[in-house]
């Protein structure tokens, strides 16, 4: 099974991530912005696997998610990306409300 995971270098989705490839046999694409959320050596110990790939692009780029879903062609997607921290959702709400 091919799985998309938006927000794959985030808290939860890394280790969603590197439950799927240490105990599965899916493939698994990690589309993530990498905000200040977003931390890539969460995943070093299975970013090598050839069944893992990481895409870093934005969810609202329309013409980016659809390009990767054309060539990836899942049979999943996981929506994990979000805005999450209230205090910047204050001082700059219009990525909150687009991204979440």
């Amino acid at each position: 099974m091919r799985i998309l995971i938006t927000g794959g270098a985030g808290f939860i989705g890394s280790a969603l991530i590197r439950h799927l490839i240490r105990h599965t046999e899916h493939e698994v694409l990690n589309l993530d912005k990498l905000t200040y959320a977003g931390n890539l050596e969460s995943l070093t110990s299975i970013a090598t696997d050839t069944r893992y790939e990481f895409v870093q692009a934005d969810i609202v780029d329309q013409a980016a998610v659809s390009a990767v879903l054309a060539r990836f062609q899942p049979h999943a997607i996981m929506h994990l990306a979000a805005e999450s921290h209230v205090d910047r959702s204050i001082d700059g709400p219009s990525d909150f409300i687009q991204t979440n």
